[in-house]
């Protein structure tokens, strides 16, 4: 049985289908340096389509093979954002609910 080619994409911002309901996702928050030699990977935004209530996924810092960050425009597997809206919501997160933003650890594959 073949599987299907991982999905990504260089857009900013998009939908993806989880549980037969739309999710919106943007790119929030590009790779960057923290304190000292620490850095922080790409955020996306999370909200279920015509909702208000949004949840942040971090990702990881993308590295190079020789372990110096990988600085270019990031490809957004899309597979990991599907994962990471059921891993925000199995974490707590209500899309349909009122409130602030809530923000989750993931790791590159949206667990």
């Amino acid at each position: 049985m073949l599987s299907a080619p991982m999905q990504h994409t260089r857009d900013l911002k998009g939908i993806v289908q989880v549980d037969g309901d739309d999710y919106e996702w943007e790119v929030r928050r590009q790779p960057q340096r923290t304190t000292g030699n620490e850095w922080q990977g790409i955020g996306i935004a999370l909200r279920l389509k015509d909702a208000q209530r949004e949840a942040i996924v971090m990702f990881p810092m993308t590295m190079r093979a020789n372990g110096i960050p990988n600085f270019e425009r990031q490809r957004i597997n899309v597979e990991s954002i599907r994962n990471a809206v059921a891993s925000a919501m199995a974490a707590g997160w209500d899309p349909t609910s009122r409130g602030k933003v809530v923000v989750f650890d993931v790791d590159a594959a949206g667990n």
